[in-house]
């Protein structure tokens, strides 16, 4: 399933998390998600920074659709994320009850005008990333509770770049924990050519680099639904640490060669 996919027809309670380094590539995926949100009837709450808020409003307009008609009848939802972020935490960490008050809030007032469906995209994590990890994955817990309950999708954004070493000190691991689906890059088959020639430069001095790639991808058990490719970085992580920066780093060399 490419990412567009996944994005145009998330199933009820699927909780994607996007991982981007280049603004761009989050513009057309929450772009694309929003708008698809909208041309199959639901009601899509967006929960962004103001510069990614008008961003992807502009990706909307260019789509042809009136973003001030759909937010008179309910079915767009624009909300700040720092605000947001500010209400529901105590002592630096998310509060459920504060969390239903303010998220949920936004969720009843969208069935309230008539849409049982409700997709969301949200980048609080992202911000709360940046300070406390753990506060983080809380929040991502919150946000879980609510899809069990509800008849929504969610979409995590995160500026995370997947060829930095320093993503794998946990915040990459952290995010799989807690969602369904991974998108690490918008070029997925860039990506698994890119970490299949790395393997050959970092393990084929010393063996079979398709068959360590294959037994590590057999090995290593997947948190989240995401591309080999990104399992593929995960297993050297897990079983070879030392070698990950090596790994990184010829992956990006391919990856934005290609």
């Amino acid at each position: 399933m490419t990412w567009q996919t996944l994005l145009a027809a998330p199933a009820r309670g699927q909780h994607i998390a996007q991982l981007y380094a280049e603004p761009g590539f989050f513009e057309r995926a929450v772009g694309m998600f929003a708008g698809e949100g909208f041309r199959r009837g639901e009601a899509v709450i967006i929960i962004a920074t103001p510069s990614h808020g008008r961003a992807v409003e502009r990706r909307l307009e260019d789509q042809g659709f009136d973003l001030d008609g759909l937010k008179r009848q309910g079915q767009l939802t624009a909300l700040d994320a720092a605000s947001c972020l500010a209400a529901l935490l105590v002592d630096g960490m998310p509060d459920r009850q504060r969390f239903h008050a303010v998220i949920g809030g936004a969720f009843d007032a969208a069935e309230r005008a008539g849409y049982e469906t409700v997709r969301a995209f949200g980048e609080m994590v992202d911000l709360l990333s940046r300070i406390n990890l753990t506060a983080t994955i809380r929040l991502e817990e919150l946000w879980n509770e609510l899809l069990a309950a509800r008849r929504m999708s969610l979409l995590c954004g995160y500026s995370v770049d997947i060829f930095d070493l320093h993503a794998y000190h946990g915040i990459v691991q952290g995010v799989c924990e807690v969602h369904s689906d991974l998108i690490p890059v918008e070029n997925i088959a860039g990506f698994e050519q890119a970490v299949q020639r790395a393997y050959g430069d970092v393990f084929g001095v010393a063996g079979d680099p398709d068959s360590l790639r294959r037994a590590f991808l057999a090995e290593y058990v997947r948190p989240v639904v995401m591309p080999d490719a990104e399992a593929a970085i995960l297993a050297v992580r897990e079983f070879l640490p030392t070698t990950t920066a090596e790994l990184l780093e010829r992956t990006r060399h391919y990856y934005h060669a290609a």
